[in-house]
């Protein structure tokens, strides 16, 4: 059974309960794409370089989709997926109502370096202390300490801290993946490659992503800490009966 999430909690503010509708028959069955959807669970469940990237255009990725959440929401899938949910992103609520606090935010990340700065200040230069303060200024923070530029990112890593917080529940798919890494910036103005390398180095969410192969190849494959996460799959081309 699916777990209920408060209406006051980020992960039911800011997502959609793709497994709640499989569950209520809102999925028909989908035939003729299994070596796919095989190889999304395959690669969901590596150690390493285990976000699946759907690639093909948008019908027909949400199509695999749609059969991979079925799946698990019927047992029909190799463990551990048939305990787990699919939570889609919602990139409008992300981006509703927000409030301008960047330079509130800006000067919580000062504050938060501030000591560090000052203790360079009093270390030899090219020394060792030197060197650790240097390593620890540019450290990843955890997920929980990392202060978010703006107020679009503030709500992602809220639901990416409560996704944590129940680790090996919820898989988060983001459609237009690319979108997170600054591919519709005008729209979306919101870059989260800083959050989202260090949630994925640590194995602290799990994501499963879909966009075209352009767009894959434009703002994910780049970014190496990122693309080093991913893994493409690509859409083959289906048989045309004459």
């Amino acid at each position: 059974m699916p777990i209920l999430l408060n209406e006051s909690t980020p992960l039911e503010r800011y997502t959609h309960n793709l497994t709640i509708l499989a569950q209520q028959g809102d999925f028909a069955p989908l035939s003729g794409e299994d070596v796919v959807i095989d190889r999304v669970f395959h690669v969901a469940g590596r150690r390493n370089k285990n976000v699946p990237v759907i690639l093909g255009d948008e019908g027909r990725r949400w199509a695999i989709v749609a059969e991979v959440v079925r799946r698990m929401a019927v047992g029909d899938a190799p463990p551990p997926f048939p305990k787990q949910q699919v939570i889609a992103l919602d990139f409008e609520a992300l981006f509703s109502n927000l409030s301008d606090d960047t330079a509130m935010r800006r000067k919580l990340r000062e504050k938060r370096i501030e000591p560090l700065i000052k203790k360079l200040d009093q270390v030899e230069p090219d020394s060792k202390e030197e060197s650790a303060l240097l390593d620890e200024m540019f450290l990843w923070p955890p997920l929980e300490e990392w202060i978010a530029p703006n107020m679009a990112l503030a709500r992602l890593q809220s639901a990416f801290i409560a996704m944590h917080e129940v680790k090996g529940t919820f898989i988060l798919f983001v459609d237009h993946f690319h979108r997170l890494v600054g591919g519709e910036r005008e729209r979306y103005p919101i870059d989260a490659a800083g959050l989202l390398k260090p949630a994925l180095a640590r194995d602290q969410i799990q994501l499963l992503g879909a966009c075209t192969l352009e767009q894959y190849r434009q703002h994910i494959e780049h970014d190496a800490a990122i693309n080093r996460r991913c893994q493409g799959v690509c859409l083959p081309a289906l048989d045309h009966v004459p």
